[in-house]
């Protein structure tokens, strides 16, 4: 994933009506610079696991739900190490638990679900301090925001000199990108709406 972009060379070349296709490895390489820019700002990323993946967490608290990274889906299990020997013995049935936001894979733009909250008619009445939850899901979002992937456009024409909004081009991506005012109210206006922000 770390080699995907959130928008193709085809979908760029449209936007900024480019029609030559000798840049087209150079466009494809700016275009995954960007999105691993806007992961970065941005706390977490838009594409989603090809595979499930297994993640452990570890509650600091009582609490009768677990903050975890962005599901793109429902997971597949659940597992508990309440033995505290690494082996993760129980597993929650999904009786046990619902995700929220509740509906987050409903609506216009589907968006990932970021906490697994204990339900009244659980067996279990908490997650306990120092216990590791093991979570096997596919993370990620359901699919790439519109937003995103626009974003990742315009980015990249101003990165690469080919917007109107392009003030001038630095060595650093970072520098490039912070050096133009219209990047970085595109950077704000999705911070507004997609940061991660957790307490």
């Amino acid at each position: 994933m770390l080699n995907t972009a959130y928008a193709t060379v085809q979908q760029y070349k449209s936007v900024t009506g480019k029609t030559a296709t000798d840049q087209d490895a150079e466009i494809a390489s700016d275009l995954i610079a960007i999105s691993r820019y806007l992961d970065g700002k941005l706390g977490r990323f838009f594409l989603r696991d090809e595979t499930p993946v297994s993640r452990v967490y570890i509650p600091e608290t009582y609490s009768e739900g677990l903050w975890v990274d962005d599901l793109a889906e429902p997971p597949e299990a659940v597992r508990i190490d309440t033995g505290q020997n690494g082996q993760y013995e129980t597993e929650l049935v999904t009786e046990d638990y619902e995700l929220l936001p509740l509906n987050a894979d409903k609506g216009p733009e589907p968006r990932p679900f970021t906490r697994i909250q204990l339900t009244l008619w659980s067996n279990r009445g908490y997650f306990y301090p120092g216990e590791r939850v093991q979570v096997t899901a596919r993370y990620g979002w359901p699919e790439i925001p519109e937003a995103i992937q626009r974003a990742t456009i315009h980015l990249t024409a101003i990165l690469r000199l080919e917007s109107p909004r392009a003030t001038r081009r630095i060595e650093e991506l970072g520098e490039t990108v912070e050096a133009s005012m219209d990047a970085q109210m595109i950077i704000r206006q999705l911070t507004d709406q997609y940061k991660v922000w957790r307490t």
